[in-house]
């Protein structure tokens, strides 16, 4: 039985799509910095639904007929381009555009480009980096046309000789980061950062946990208590100081972020579903099914036969 999750590198990308393989991702050590953005026109068939090991973005104008689909884990989103798309590496998703007029530029980077660049609360505003976010940001066409313009400077730069280029690139891909914060929080009339830092720790605490990449290791930070215990403050103070700035509890977050994961697994591996409980740390398969059935409706078992992307072994 294949434990892991299908998570597609770079080099797979590549190969996938049919490109050549940049000579630095076969020759050099891992942890170098890689980025690139190109234009694509016509119909996009599906790609396969997997994570990823680098990120992705992009800038989809469609008209005439048709239709674009995103499945972003368990959710299936119709595109009505113009619009951004961000996706997370660790969140499984697959792409689908048949409009008849379609236009769009997509760039993708890994970690190492842009590690250090985003600020911790940007990052927690950003669907790019927090996966609990939204993916999609809708455009108008003169957000459309602004976007276009840095896509397109992006790309004139990747091809020049400028022996700083990738700094000036660097530059532009957090210009195109901030814009769909500020657009996406327009949009719901929320506020665009998150400033308390303990709002923050407990996001990067939450988020560390996932991708759950193996059956064998149980997620640990399970209930408010636990985070509070590591970031050394009353749980109380904890739930209170996150409800203010998400609208939801603690407990509630935790809880959305381990169903949305229990989704991707059921879809999208061949564990069973003990297998998975125990992942996400519980200790007793019926536990698991109770806890699942109380925030979807259906047993874990019933939503693997309505939705999975692999063969289960039950």
């Amino acid at each position: 039985m294949d434990k892991q999750i299908p998570t597609e590198s770079l080099i797979q990308y590549y190969e996938r799509t049919g490109q050549p393989v940049p000579t630095g991702l076969l020759t050099v050590a891992n942890g170098v910095g890689h980025f690139c953005v190109k234009p694509t026109t016509g119909p996009t068939r599906k790609t396969p639904f997997n994570r990823r090991d680098y990120y992705k973005i992009c800038l989809s104008s469609g008209a005439g007929r048709g239709k674009g689909t995103l499945i972003y884990n368990d959710q299936e989103i119709n595109l009505h381009p113009p619009c951004l798309i961000f996706t997370h590496p660790s969140v499984p998703a697959s792409i689908e555009i048949s409009f008849t007029s379609v236009s769009r530029y997509g760039c993708i980077f890994n970690k190492q480009f842009i590690e250090g660049q985003i600020q911790p609360d940007v990052q927690y505003a950003s669907p790019l980096f927090n996966p609990t976010l939204f993916p999609v940001v809708a455009l108008t066409e003169a957000e459309r046309d602004r976007l276009n313009n840095y896509f397109t400077e992006m790309q004139r730069l990747q091809e020049s000789d400028y022996p700083f280029k990738w700094d000036m690139i660097r530059n532009i891909l957090q210009l195109i980061i901030h814009e769909g914060v500020r657009l996406q929080q327009e949009q719901l009339f929320q506020p665009a950062v998150v400033h308390d830092r303990l709002v923050n720790a407990f996001y990067s605490l939450l988020n560390q946990q996932f991708p759950v990449d193996s059956p064998e290791n149980s997620l640990k930070l399970l209930t408010p208590a636990h985070f509070a215990d590591l970031l050394h403050v009353h749980v109380n103070h904890l739930n209170s100081t996150v409800k203010k700035h998400s609208g939801k509890s603690t407990r509630n977050i935790i809880q959305e972020r381990i169903v949305t994961e229990a989704k991707a697994l059921l879809r999208n591996t061949s564990w069973n579903i003990a297998e998975i409980g125990y992942a996400l740390g519980f200790e007793y398969p019926s536990h698991f099914n109770k806890y699942f059935k109380q925030f979807t409706s259906v047993t874990p078992l019933e939503f693997r036969q309505q939705n999975a992307a692999v063969p289960a072994h039950l």
